[in-house]
């Protein structure tokens, strides 16, 4: 095999990279104002403008809040949908809302809603694939740098690196977990994917399920004795399953099964938590129903925005202002 002797790829090559892989035919085959054919593309799903977003925002905000959701759990549906969706500029407007909002917001609770965004986008993982997440990832961390203090103050340790005096601890919280969400049928739903490839139920639950869904409180010796108030718990972890296989659609039968499991997650919840009847609610038809119904609403306003609505490089925004 032949060593490639150019440092730079051919501009027919290039072009196939980044030009869409088909044309909707329900619309125009060419965008009027950028002259670019519509379809499947290679870059990120361009974003709606910052004051559509805004609204979008504080909409959800402002309806979690008066269900008695904090704010942790509707950052964790809206942050996986748009991580699914692949806008990273929509998610860029996330971050700034809820890092601006308030006049006064201090730096932990910057670093809060930061290392949500980010930890969420990780388990994102395991429901969308690495590259979007890397993508996606990079895009948050650019929006988290133009607050330089909050950038310093974000934790830089992985809390997930996995030895051998705890690999046995791993496989346990792993299969805690898979039993948790899946009872009674967690054993069969092991037999079932077995059948589609030995290997599936395999990879799912001890590469998935346990160092990566679960907290790694479950299993790291070195954590610290209590979850910090922005770790992805039991319950969020559900939220960010339902959100992730809402979004990206076609994939029923797993969004049923993770709303059985956010169903589940009622005993999860701490009993000193201030957010705890809001966040049985959530545990319920009803909170589920409203789970769904955010992800959709989210989906509709990103997807959904016309040509004249999407924001425009170089355009003035109302996060600029703030």
């Amino acid at each position: 095999m032949s060593k490639a002797k150019s440092k730079s790829l051919p501009a027919g090559l290039k072009s196939l990279i980044t030009g869409p892989t088909f044309t909707l035919l329900a619309r125009a085959s060419v965008s009027a104002a950028t002259g670019t054919r519509f379809g499947r593309a290679a870059g990120p799903a361009p974003a709606p403008k910052a004051d559509i977003l805004h609204s979008l925002f504080e909409k959800l905000d402002k309806d979690a809040a008066a269900k008695g959701v904090g704010w942790g759990e509707w950052m964790s549906l809206a942050t996986a949908t748009l991580f699914t969706l692949n806008s990273s500029g929509s998610l860029q407007s996330l971050h700034r809302y809820t890092t601006s909002k308030l006049p006064s917001i201090s730096l932990a609770d910057r670093v809060s809603r930061a290392c949500l965004m980010r930890e969420v986008g990780l388990k994102c993982i395991g429901f969308i694939g690495i590259p979007k997440v890397i993508n996606n990832l990079a895009a948050v961390r650019a929006a988290v740098e133009e607050d330089q203090e909050l950038a310093a103050q974000l934790p830089t340790e992985p809390r997930r690196r996995i030895t051998s005096d705890i690999h046995s601890r791993v496989n346990d919280a792993a299969y805690e977990l898979w039993d948790d969400i899946y009872q009674p049928h967690s054993k069969k739903l092991l037999g079932i994917l077995g059948k589609s490839h030995p290997d599936l139920p395999v990879f799912i639950v001890e590469s998935e399920y346990g160092p990566l869904f679960q907290t790694p409180s479950s299993f790291h010796p070195q954590s610290a004795s209590s979850d910090p108030d922005w770790e992805v718990n039991r319950l969020r972890t559900s939220l960010v399953a339902i959100a992730s296989l809402r979004a990206q659609g076609g994939v029923g039968p797993q969004v049923t099964s993770h709303v059985w499991g956010l169903m589940k997650a009622a005993p999860s919840i701490a009993q000193d938590d201030p957010h705890k009847d809001g966040l049985q609610w959530l545990a319920t038809e009803q909170g589920a129903e409203w789970v769904l119904r955010s992800v959709t609403s989210i989906c509709e306003t990103i997807e959904g925005a016309s040509e004249a609505d999407l924001h425009q490089p170089g355009q003035e925004t109302r996060e600029s202002k703030l």
